[in-house]
């Protein structure tokens, strides 16, 4: 799998600040394993571009937040 490669490099890095969120054809079964790897939200087809705007605002929101 491409994407646990990815969060491993990014955390080499120091890079656990990057947002990673990932979408497409994923089996059920790998979600789970994704989210728990560092993969901050999975989207499968179907997610709506409102959808997904609307989870990346609130999510980064809540990380300015968190920072003041």
């Amino acid at each position: 799998m491409l994407v646990p490669r990815v969060v491993d490099l990014l955390r080499s890095q120091g890079r656990e600040d990057v947002l990673l969120m990932v979408g497409g054809i994923i089996p059920d079964d790998d979600i789970a394993v994704l989210e728990s790897s560092g993969v901050a939200r999975v989207f499968t087809p179907g997610a709506s571009l409102d959808e997904i705007g609307t989870w990346l605002e609130s999510t980064l929101d809540a990380r300015e937040a968190q920072l003041h």
